[in-house]
């Protein structure tokens, strides 16, 4: 029986169906996977199969920057448009091939994050009906040390992607100014993040002083396009400069990971001489490929480094640490 797919991918998921079950074969594991007819996307009708075989294909790309890091599962069973809930503990019936980190966390119960170093384990969480990719800052077991600062552009309507990439380029004159190499990537929905690989030397606290430091430049600089606001009734019509982002437990969608929007658009790195032409709707689960085999990853020295030391830049801006926003459910 064919696999259920709507979209013309570089390489076809291996699988078959045996009964009523399909078997995939990833490495040197064979995957049971479920309901790979159901339609993930309804406008589109993306199925999850369309799903695990754009997984199956972006993961060497993809794989940099998950190597190493927990995962917040966001499982959407019944696809873009249902339902969703988030698991941080791995599921009960986790197999002893899939890896896991042991977090220590503010409850004082430790979490048992999963991870994926392979296409196999990269299928079994999206055979979960995992639509996107939520890594954490840090990696491993250390999460009090991210392995980048970012800066998190989120405009709220009327704002537009225009004001973004307006933001974003106010961003970069800074880090410019202060010699960080930065790495702009859509986040696949409105917004972008800006990531500056660290040393991994500094703590939450100090990243968020750094950041917020900045975002207080940015912000001077043109208060009627950027907001700092924590009320979110007062953004309205401004991108708003997510500092608070920057905290152990969060997470943001992973480069090359899809979201639950209108076309699967991705989460995608980009070059800052690209930022012009760039707009989200452009990257999405059937253009991606193209787009890869065109531009490579842009992202890699986020993923593999070298990464950077803050200690000149927070000594420029005078940066001091700051504690994180408790957010409330």
């Amino acid at each position: 029986m064919p696999t259920p797919t709507t979209v013309e991918f570089p390489v076809e998921l291996p699988v078959e169906k045996r009964g009523e079950h399909w078997y995939a074969r990833a490495g040197d594991r064979t995957l049971r996977l479920s309901n790979l007819a159901k339609v993930f996307w309804p406008d589109e009708g993306y199925t999850k199969a369309d799903l695990l075989t754009y997984y199956f294909n972006i993961s060497p790309v993809m794989l940099p920057h998950l190597e190493e890091r927990p995962l917040t599962l966001k499982r959407m069973p019944n696809g873009a448009t249902g339902g969703f809930f988030y698991e941080k503990n791995a599921p009960s019936h986790t197999p002893d091939w899939m890896p896991t980190y042991v977090v220590p966390s503010e409850e004082g119960r430790p979490i048992r994050y999963l991870s994926v170093s392979d296409a196999a384990h990269v299928l079994w969480v999206v055979n979960l009906g995992c639509i996107e990719f939520h890594p954490l800052h840090g990696r491993g077991a250390d999460q009090d040390h991210p392995s980048y600062a970012f800066f998190d552009l989120d405009p709220f309507e009327p704002a537009t992607f225009d004001e973004v990439k307006h933001v974003a380029l106010l961003v970069k004159v800074v880090l410019d100014r202060l010699g960080l190499r930065s790495y702009p990537k859509t986040s696949g929905a409105t917004g972008m993040q800006i990531m500056v690989p660290l040393d991994g030397r500094v703590d939450y606290d100090m990243v968020r002083g750094f950041v917020g430091a900045v975002s207080d430049l940015v912000h001077a600089a043109d208060r009627s396009t950027t907001t700092l606001e924590w009320e979110t009734r007062k953004r309205a019509g401004k991108v708003f400069l997510d500092v608070n982002m920057n905290r152990a437990g969060a997470n943001i969608a992973a480069a090359y990971s899809l979201r639950p929007e209108p076309g699967a658009t991705a989460s995608t790195p980009f070059s800052w001489d690209e930022i012009d032409d760039v707009h989200p709707s452009r990257f999405t689960i059937e253009t991606m490929f193209e787009r890869v085999a065109d531009a490579g990853d842009p992202f890699l020295p986020v993923a593999r480094g070298p990464g950077q030391s803050l200690d000149a830049a927070i000594e420029t801006l005078d940066a001091r640490p700051r504690k994180a926003r408790m957010i409330r459910s």
